[in-house]
């Protein structure tokens, strides 16, 4: 049931032309503590994602592949995915399914660290 969780997401994502951020355009850093949606802009391609209980480690190694970035994920995060999202920056969408899950995130360099703000903060 994993592969096939994980299939339709990548199949999704790939529909949806999910895609590395072109030349010359950088990806937003973002910071353990969320911003507010009013003071972030979302600049990653849409894509259109329908999930039921994926497991949270299989969605963004999913993410991982599509989107061209490296992530390294901490130990203590798991979980699941459950979400309807249509035509939504893919950015934009990596947040919203961290956030729901308690978790954050810390770009360093090409590799996106995922965990709980707490312990991202304090690395």
């Amino acid at each position: 049931m994993k592969k096939e969780i994980a299939l339709v997401c990548l199949t999704a994502l790939a529909a949806a032309g999910l895609a590395a951020s072109p030349p010359g355009r950088t990806r937003p850093q973002a910071t353990p503590t969320p911003a507010l949606a009013s003071e972030k802009r979302s600049i990653g391609e849409k894509i259109s994602l329908d999930l039921k209980d994926a497991d949270l480690k299989d969605v963004l190694a999913t993410f991982g592949k599509l989107a061209r970035i490296n992530i390294a994920v901490d130990p203590e995060v798991h979980g699941s995915v459950t979400v309807q999202l249509h035509d939504v920056p893919w950015d934009q969408a990596l947040e919203l399914i961290l956030r729901s899950n308690g978790l954050g995130y810390v770009l360093e360099g090409n590799i996106l660290r995922v965990g709980i703000p707490a312990k991202l903060v304090a690395r």
